[in-house]
């Protein structure tokens, strides 16, 4: 877990600092015996054998201790804290979904049945399976159907229409199958950092009134792949809440998550009978990054290695960029981040400072990064 979260202090509730335990077993015992220690003692060597000791159980304490503090706390003991918050629970791994669509060989008098649980395949063993019985009518040839991945997890993502197109259950007169969305959906068991997160939000939802943080709160537990959310409610339309959604890495939500979000929040518990809820993603504010990087004479002979870095502090300012809506376009902390991988200065032609509205998020399009040569300070 993250430390120094929101402002708090950092704490430690033993002193773990080995230099200080190491002096004081060593000025306690000369102080009892009127003995100086010398470094190759085999008295001052058995000392730091206990000192390392007394050391591995001080960290087994403090760990311990700060496991009672939700900003700390990892795992299972994160787990158990969620039962001073409001009905939070950490949301487990989820299939990725997406809609299968059947094609018959010819049409046919009869009413097709095609049973749930039929199954479908891209390949490399990633299997979808039908969610409900499909009835394809006599005289029609096609039939769509919603279908989740049988392995959990992220790794049913991604797949564009068309590319699910294997059938494992044959049935008379198929012809083909194929999937006409996307998969997503899928998600890995919610981190710490994600449901601590989510913890100090569950207190919104403690009132029955609507607020826009209670609204966020539940957006999020539809799904651990979900990164932020963002509430709005329309001066011109009373009644109205605009939810926008964000998936993990800056990924636009798919019809499919959009369904599972607008579920979530028209269940009776949580939407207030006065309001319209409407779900959907982020407005888009396109942005390029175009910049020439120098570096510095005296590091020439590792320009190589600060090559490497810059690329990676590039890519880390597009996850940072791209993550969280309502983030303003800040060429300021590109420039932060290029100039700690060990540039000496940095151009930047874009982006340039851009405000982003809360509904909206920065999505790059092109990234151009040229190593300007070597410069003398």
């Amino acid at each position: 877990m993250t430390e120094n979260v929101r402002g708090y202090p950092n704490i430690s509730f033993v002193d773990t600092d080995t230099e200080t335990l190491v002096n004081a077993l060593i000025r306690s015992y000369e102080r009892f015996t009127g003995r100086t220690l010398y470094p190759a003692d085999p008295t001052r060597l058995f000392l730091l054998w206990i000192a390392d000791i007394i050391i591995q159980e001080r960290v087994n304490i403090d760990f311990s201790a700060k496991q009672n503090l939700p900003r700390y706390a990892e795992g299972e003991y994160l787990d158990s804290l969620a039962e001073i918050f409001k009905d939070t629970y950490r949301l487990e791994p989820e299939a990725a979904r997406t809609t299968i669509r059947f094609t018959l060989s010819m049409k046919l008098d009869a009413a097709t049945i095609i049973p749930a649980g039929t199954r479908v395949t891209a390949g490399e063993e990633i299997i979808f399976s039908t969610l409900d019985v499909l009835t394809i009518p006599a005289g029609e040839l096609t039939g769509d159907i919603a279908a989740e991945c049988l392995t959990v997890g992220e790794i049913g993502n991604g797949f564009v229409p068309g590319q699910i197109s294997k059938l494992v259950d044959i049935f008379p007169y198929f012809e083909r199958v194929e999937n006409i969305t996307e998969s997503a959906g899928g998600a890995d068991r919610e981190s710490d950092a994600a449901f601590y997160e989510r913890m100090r939000e569950s207190m919104e939802t403690f009132s029955t009134a609507g607020p826009l943080g209670a609204y966020e709160y539940y957006a999020k537990t539809a799904s651990a792949a979900i990164a932020d959310a963002k509430a709005i409610g329309p001066e011109e339309e009373p009644g109205v809440v605009d939810i926008r959604i964000l998936m993990q890495g800056g990924e636009l939500p798919t019809q499919e998550d959009l369904n599972r979000v607008l579920e979530t929040l028209t269940a009776e518990r949580v939407r207030p009978l006065t309001d319209l809820v409407r779900v959907g993603a982020p407005e888009i504010v396109p942005f390029d990054i175009d910049l020439t990087y120098y570096i510095p004479k005296p590091n020439a002979s590792g320009a190589a290695k600060i090559s490497q870095d810059v690329e990676s502090a590039v890519e880390k300012y597009k996850r940072w960029q791209m993550e969280r809506m309502g983030r303003d376009i800040n060429p300021s902390h590109l420039i932060s981040l290029v100039m700690a991988a060990g540039a000496k200065r940095v151009d930047v032609r874009s982006p340039v400072f851009t405000v982003v509205e809360e509904s909206a998020v920065a999505q790059v399009e092109e990234i151009a990064v040229l190593n300007g040569g070597i410069e003398n300070e």
